[in-house]
Protein backbone atom coordinates (compact mmCIF):
# COMPACT_ATOMS: atom_id res chain seq x y z
CA UNK A 1 0.00 0.00 0.00
CA UNK A 2 2.91 2.79 0.74
CA UNK A 3 4.35 1.59 -2.17
CA UNK A 4 1.23 2.66 -4.40
CA UNK A 5 0.57 5.72 -2.21
CA UNK A 6 4.69 6.64 -3.23
CA UNK A 7 3.99 6.22 -7.00
CA UNK A 8 0.75 7.92 -6.93
CA UNK A 9 1.90 11.01 -5.41
CA UNK A 10 5.02 11.15 -8.00
CA UNK A 11 2.47 10.80 -10.62
CA UNK A 12 0.54 13.82 -9.03
CA UNK A 13 3.33 15.71 -8.82
CA UNK A 14 4.44 14.92 -12.17
CA UNK A 15 1.45 16.39 -13.43
CA UNK A 16 2.46 20.14 -12.42
CA UNK A 17 5.68 19.86 -14.72
CA UNK A 18 5.01 21.48 -18.28
CA UNK A 19 4.71 18.65 -21.14
CA UNK A 20 4.71 15.95 -18.44
CA UNK A 21 1.48 13.92 -18.44
CA UNK A 22 0.25 11.69 -15.17
CA UNK A 23 -0.57 9.05 -17.89
CA UNK A 24 3.19 8.44 -18.65
CA UNK A 25 4.10 8.91 -14.91
CA UNK A 26 1.61 6.34 -14.45
CA UNK A 27 3.28 4.12 -17.21
CA UNK A 28 7.03 4.56 -16.20
CA UNK A 29 6.35 3.64 -12.59
CA UNK A 30 4.37 0.34 -13.71
CA UNK A 31 1.21 1.07 -12.66
CA UNK A 32 -0.77 2.33 -15.75
CA UNK A 33 -2.03 -1.46 -16.47
CA UNK A 34 -3.50 -1.70 -13.40
CA UNK A 35 -4.79 2.04 -13.27
CA UNK A 36 -6.79 1.20 -16.68
CA UNK A 37 -8.10 -2.38 -15.73
CA UNK A 38 -9.40 -1.03 -12.28
CA UNK A 39 -11.90 1.69 -13.87
CA UNK A 40 -13.94 -0.86 -16.02
CA UNK A 41 -13.53 -2.97 -12.52
CA UNK A 42 -15.83 -1.30 -10.76
CA UNK A 43 -18.56 -1.75 -12.74
CA UNK A 44 -17.47 -5.72 -12.79
CA UNK A 45 -19.48 -8.60 -11.15
CA UNK A 46 -16.21 -9.36 -9.40
CA UNK A 47 -13.14 -7.24 -8.16
CA UNK A 48 -15.26 -4.04 -7.55
CA UNK A 49 -14.43 -3.32 -3.74
CA UNK A 50 -10.76 -3.92 -4.73
CA UNK A 51 -10.68 -1.76 -7.45
CA UNK A 52 -12.64 0.93 -5.82
CA UNK A 53 -10.36 0.99 -2.60
CA UNK A 54 -7.10 0.94 -5.37
CA UNK A 55 -8.61 4.27 -7.19
CA UNK A 56 -9.73 5.32 -3.62
CA UNK A 57 -5.78 5.57 -2.72
CA UNK A 58 -4.37 6.48 -5.63
CA UNK A 59 -6.47 9.49 -6.41
CA UNK A 60 -6.37 10.88 -2.88
CA UNK A 61 -2.23 10.22 -2.86
CA UNK A 62 -2.45 11.79 -6.51
CA UNK A 63 -4.29 14.94 -5.84
CA UNK A 64 -1.94 15.50 -2.40
CA UNK A 65 1.25 15.19 -4.78
CA UNK A 66 -0.78 18.03 -7.03
CA UNK A 67 -1.00 20.05 -3.68
CA UNK A 68 1.55 19.29 -2.04
CA UNK A 69 4.84 19.37 -4.77
CA UNK A 70 3.34 22.44 -6.59
CA UNK A 71 5.58 25.20 -5.23
CA UNK A 72 8.67 23.38 -4.49
CA UNK A 73 8.80 21.81 -8.37
CA UNK A 74 8.01 25.54 -9.94
CA UNK A 75 10.77 26.77 -8.12
CA UNK A 76 13.35 24.06 -9.06
CA UNK A 77 11.75 24.39 -12.71
CA UNK A 78 12.30 28.44 -12.41
CA UNK A 79 16.29 28.40 -11.19
CA UNK A 80 17.15 24.25 -13.35
CA UNK A 81 14.42 24.48 -15.74
CA UNK A 82 16.85 23.04 -18.40
CA UNK A 83 18.75 20.89 -16.41
CA UNK A 84 15.64 19.12 -14.27
CA UNK A 85 14.49 18.79 -17.36
CA UNK A 86 16.86 16.21 -18.74
CA UNK A 87 15.90 13.97 -15.59
CA UNK A 88 12.58 13.24 -17.37
CA UNK A 89 14.10 13.13 -20.81
CA UNK A 90 16.12 9.94 -19.10
CA UNK A 91 12.69 8.54 -17.50
CA UNK A 92 11.22 8.77 -21.02
CA UNK A 93 13.77 6.88 -22.83
CA UNK A 94 13.78 4.54 -20.53
CA UNK A 95 10.45 2.97 -20.99
CA UNK A 96 11.73 2.10 -24.00
CA UNK A 97 12.49 -1.74 -23.04
CA UNK A 98 10.05 -1.86 -20.93
CA UNK A 99 7.22 -1.22 -23.23
CA UNK A 100 8.82 -3.69 -25.49
CA UNK A 101 9.05 -5.95 -23.37
CA UNK A 102 5.15 -5.39 -22.72
CA UNK A 103 4.78 -5.60 -26.43
CA UNK A 104 5.71 -9.35 -26.29
CA UNK A 105 8.12 -8.06 -29.42
CA UNK A 106 12.00 -8.68 -28.89
CA UNK A 107 12.81 -7.15 -32.58
CA UNK A 108 12.37 -3.98 -34.23
CA UNK A 109 10.67 -4.42 -37.49
CA UNK A 110 8.99 -2.53 -40.64
CA UNK A 111 5.43 -2.83 -38.87
CA UNK A 112 6.63 -1.77 -35.44
CA UNK A 113 8.32 1.27 -37.04
CA UNK A 114 4.90 2.10 -38.32
CA UNK A 115 2.97 1.43 -35.21
CA UNK A 116 5.72 4.06 -32.97
CA UNK A 117 5.68 6.37 -35.69
CA UNK A 118 1.44 6.33 -35.70
CA UNK A 119 1.79 7.24 -31.69
CA UNK A 120 4.23 10.15 -32.25
CA UNK A 121 2.28 11.59 -35.64
CA UNK A 122 -0.91 11.54 -33.26
CA UNK A 123 0.96 13.62 -30.28
CA UNK A 124 3.07 15.53 -32.80
CA UNK A 125 -0.54 16.70 -34.75
CA UNK A 126 -2.83 18.07 -31.84
CA UNK A 127 0.08 19.96 -31.23
CA UNK A 128 0.32 21.96 -34.38
CA UNK A 129 -3.22 22.53 -34.21
CA UNK A 130 -2.94 26.56 -33.20
CA UNK A 131 -4.35 27.65 -29.56
CA UNK A 132 -7.93 28.44 -29.39
CA UNK A 133 -8.84 27.27 -32.78
CA UNK A 134 -12.07 26.09 -31.67
CA UNK A 135 -13.80 29.14 -29.67
CA UNK A 136 -16.07 27.35 -27.15
CA UNK A 137 -17.88 28.84 -23.88
CA UNK A 138 -19.30 27.81 -21.18
CA UNK A 139 -22.48 29.01 -22.37
CA UNK A 140 -26.51 27.20 -20.94
CA UNK A 141 -27.80 26.96 -23.89
CA UNK A 142 -28.68 23.33 -25.50
CA UNK A 143 -25.95 23.56 -28.46
CA UNK A 144 -23.22 24.71 -25.89
CA UNK A 145 -24.38 22.26 -23.02
CA UNK A 146 -23.73 19.07 -25.21
CA UNK A 147 -20.26 20.63 -27.03
CA UNK A 148 -19.08 20.76 -23.85
CA UNK A 149 -19.77 16.91 -23.15
CA UNK A 150 -18.13 16.12 -25.98
CA UNK A 151 -15.40 18.29 -25.01
CA UNK A 152 -15.25 16.93 -21.90
CA UNK A 153 -15.16 13.04 -23.96
CA UNK A 154 -12.47 14.75 -25.98
CA UNK A 155 -10.16 15.71 -23.30
CA UNK A 156 -10.63 12.52 -21.08
CA UNK A 157 -7.98 11.35 -23.70
CA UNK A 158 -5.30 13.51 -22.73
CA UNK A 159 -6.26 12.07 -18.73
CA UNK A 160 -5.90 8.80 -19.74
CA UNK A 161 -3.20 8.20 -22.60
CA UNK A 162 0.37 9.21 -21.94
CA UNK A 163 2.27 11.98 -23.87
CA UNK A 164 -0.94 14.07 -24.84
CA UNK A 165 -1.62 16.70 -22.39
CA UNK A 166 -4.68 17.64 -21.02
CA UNK A 167 -4.05 21.30 -20.71
CA UNK A 168 -3.23 21.66 -24.23
CA UNK A 169 -6.19 20.16 -25.07
CA UNK A 170 -8.17 22.85 -23.36
CA UNK A 171 -6.54 24.93 -25.07
CA UNK A 172 -6.98 24.42 -28.21
CA UNK A 173 -10.69 24.11 -27.54
CA UNK A 174 -10.55 27.45 -26.44
CA UNK A 175 -11.74 26.45 -23.10
CA UNK A 176 -8.67 26.70 -20.79
CA UNK A 177 -8.68 30.24 -19.63
CA UNK A 178 -13.45 29.71 -19.19
CA UNK A 179 -12.26 26.35 -17.31
CA UNK A 180 -9.76 28.33 -14.92
CA UNK A 181 -12.32 31.30 -14.15
CA UNK A 182 -15.04 28.92 -13.22
CA UNK A 183 -12.56 27.21 -10.79
CA UNK A 184 -11.29 30.62 -9.22
CA UNK A 185 -14.78 31.93 -9.24
CA UNK A 186 -16.63 28.43 -7.70
CA UNK A 187 -18.50 28.33 -10.54
CA UNK A 188 -18.64 24.41 -10.50
CA UNK A 189 -22.08 23.92 -11.65
CA UNK A 190 -21.16 25.61 -15.26
CA UNK A 191 -18.23 22.54 -15.43
CA UNK A 192 -20.74 19.79 -14.55
CA UNK A 193 -21.01 19.50 -18.77
CA UNK A 194 -17.64 19.03 -19.28
CA UNK A 195 -16.93 17.15 -16.27
CA UNK A 196 -19.96 14.46 -17.26
CA UNK A 197 -18.27 14.38 -20.68
CA UNK A 198 -14.98 13.11 -19.21
CA UNK A 199 -16.25 10.50 -16.93
CA UNK A 200 -18.19 9.05 -19.84
CA UNK A 201 -14.69 9.48 -21.98
CA UNK A 202 -12.61 7.97 -18.99
CA UNK A 203 -14.68 4.86 -18.53
CA UNK A 204 -15.15 4.31 -22.22
CA UNK A 205 -11.64 4.81 -23.05
CA UNK A 206 -10.05 2.68 -20.10
CA UNK A 207 -12.38 -0.29 -21.08
CA UNK A 208 -11.23 -0.06 -24.86
CA UNK A 209 -7.35 0.27 -23.71
CA UNK A 210 -8.16 -2.73 -21.41
CA UNK A 211 -9.38 -4.92 -24.39
CA UNK A 212 -6.80 -3.64 -26.89
CA UNK A 213 -3.62 -4.38 -24.23
CA UNK A 214 -5.03 -7.70 -23.42
CA UNK A 215 -5.59 -8.78 -26.84
CA UNK A 216 -3.56 -6.22 -28.75
CA UNK A 217 -0.49 -6.13 -26.54
CA UNK A 218 2.30 -5.11 -29.59
CA UNK A 219 0.02 -2.41 -31.27
CA UNK A 220 -1.32 -1.28 -28.46
CA UNK A 221 1.74 -0.48 -26.25
CA UNK A 222 4.05 0.51 -29.45
CA UNK A 223 2.07 3.28 -30.54
CA UNK A 224 1.93 4.33 -26.35
CA UNK A 225 5.27 3.87 -26.84
CA UNK A 226 4.99 6.47 -29.58
CA UNK A 227 3.20 8.82 -27.35
CA UNK A 228 5.80 8.85 -24.91
CA UNK A 229 8.70 9.24 -27.47
CA UNK A 230 6.42 12.15 -28.89
CA UNK A 231 6.35 13.97 -25.72
CA UNK A 232 10.43 14.51 -25.91
CA UNK A 233 9.14 17.54 -28.28
CA UNK A 234 7.25 19.02 -25.14
CA UNK A 235 9.54 17.98 -22.33
CA UNK A 236 13.38 18.68 -24.60
CA UNK A 237 14.36 22.14 -23.04
CA UNK A 238 17.44 22.50 -25.08
CA UNK A 239 21.00 22.59 -24.76
CA UNK A 240 22.49 23.57 -21.30
CA UNK A 241 25.76 25.90 -21.01
CA UNK A 242 28.66 25.39 -18.81
CA UNK A 243 28.35 23.60 -15.84
CA UNK A 244 24.92 22.64 -16.60
CA UNK A 245 26.08 20.31 -19.12
CA UNK A 246 27.51 17.53 -17.08
CA UNK A 247 24.33 18.03 -14.34
CA UNK A 248 22.30 16.89 -16.95
CA UNK A 249 24.11 14.34 -18.33
CA UNK A 250 24.07 12.78 -14.42
CA UNK A 251 20.29 13.53 -14.28
CA UNK A 252 19.58 12.07 -17.76
CA UNK A 253 21.24 9.16 -16.76
CA UNK A 254 20.11 8.79 -12.93
CA UNK A 255 16.04 9.02 -15.22
CA UNK A 256 16.93 6.10 -17.57
CA UNK A 257 18.56 3.98 -15.22
CA UNK A 258 15.63 4.59 -12.24
CA UNK A 259 12.84 3.68 -14.56
CA UNK A 260 15.30 1.36 -16.17
CA UNK A 261 15.47 -0.52 -12.87
CA UNK A 262 11.94 0.09 -11.50
CA UNK A 263 10.50 -1.78 -15.00
CA UNK A 264 12.61 -4.32 -13.99
CA UNK A 265 11.50 -4.92 -10.36
CA UNK A 266 8.00 -4.93 -11.99
CA UNK A 267 8.88 -7.67 -14.53
CA UNK A 268 10.31 -9.90 -11.96
CA UNK A 269 7.66 -9.41 -9.65
CA UNK A 270 5.02 -10.54 -12.48
CA UNK A 271 6.97 -13.42 -13.47
CA UNK A 272 6.85 -14.76 -9.57
CA UNK A 273 3.54 -13.88 -9.66
CA UNK A 274 3.05 -15.99 -12.66
CA UNK A 275 4.87 -18.52 -11.78
CA UNK A 276 3.23 -19.33 -8.65
CA UNK A 277 -0.30 -19.03 -10.42
CA UNK A 278 1.37 -21.57 -12.71
CA UNK A 279 2.51 -23.64 -9.98
CA UNK A 280 -0.93 -23.63 -7.73
CA UNK A 281 -2.98 -24.74 -10.80
CA UNK A 282 -1.11 -27.56 -11.66
CA UNK A 283 -1.20 -28.53 -8.38
CA UNK A 284 -4.87 -28.09 -8.26
CA UNK A 285 -5.38 -30.28 -11.44
CA UNK A 286 -2.42 -33.36 -10.35
CA UNK A 287 -4.14 -36.62 -9.85
CA UNK A 288 -4.41 -38.02 -6.51
CA UNK A 289 -1.99 -41.06 -5.91
CA UNK A 290 -3.15 -44.39 -6.34
CA UNK A 291 -4.76 -45.57 -2.84
CA UNK A 292 -6.01 -42.17 -1.22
Amino acid sequence: MLKLVVKAFIVGASMMVPGVSGGSMAMILGEYDRLIASVPALFGKTGRKRAFLYLAVFCISAVAGIVLAAKPLEWLISKFSVTVMYFFLGAVIGTVPMMFRKAKTHGFDALSLVFVAAGVLLVLSIEWIPEGAFALRLDKDFASLLAQFLVGVLVSVGLILPGISTTYLLLVLGLYEPVLAALSGHDFLSLIPLCAGGLAGIFALTKLLQVAMRDYPRPSFLIILGFLLGSIKEIYPGIPSGAGIPVAVVLLAAGFLIVYKLSALEDAKEAQENAAQDTASGAAGEEPPAGC
